[in-house]
């Protein structure tokens, strides 16, 4: 059996037009776009993920899939233009720096949109 792998990318002004690589387990698994939802089907079991273009990403995130099950992260930018130049420099040495990638909770609702980050 598989499950499903649920990415979300929240708008934003940086980085808008380029669409961000979706590495699972260390494979190129597909992009998403800004304000877009990409999905992936995996392999029951245990997996690491990352999202990124280039030198800006996110650090890796492990996750456990089970049967039938959808697993749900949201990427986005740094959140403050004030800190774009530092840790876009940054990035230049360490590259998960960039994009912050975080798991949403399991909810029973049907909601198709993540929640505003603040």
């Amino acid at each position: 059996m598989a499950g499903r792998l649920r990415i979300s990318r929240l708008p934003g002004l940086l980085d808008r037009y380029r669409k961000w690589d979706i590495v699972l387990d260390g494979e190129s698994a597909g992009s998403v776009a800004n304000a877009q939802t990409a999905d992936v089907l995996v392999e029951c079991g245990s997996h690491s993920l990352r999202v990124g273009h280039r030198w800006w990403a996110s650090p890796i995130r492990t996750f456990t899939v089970s049967d039938t099950k959808t697993v749900h992260f949201v990427c986005r930018p740094r959140p403050h233009p004030m800190i774009w130049i530092p840790y876009g420099l940054a990035s230049l040495y360490r590259h998960d720096l960039f994009i912050v990638l975080e798991r949403m909770p399991a909810t029973k609702s049907r909601s198709r949109t993540p929640p505003a980050l603040a």
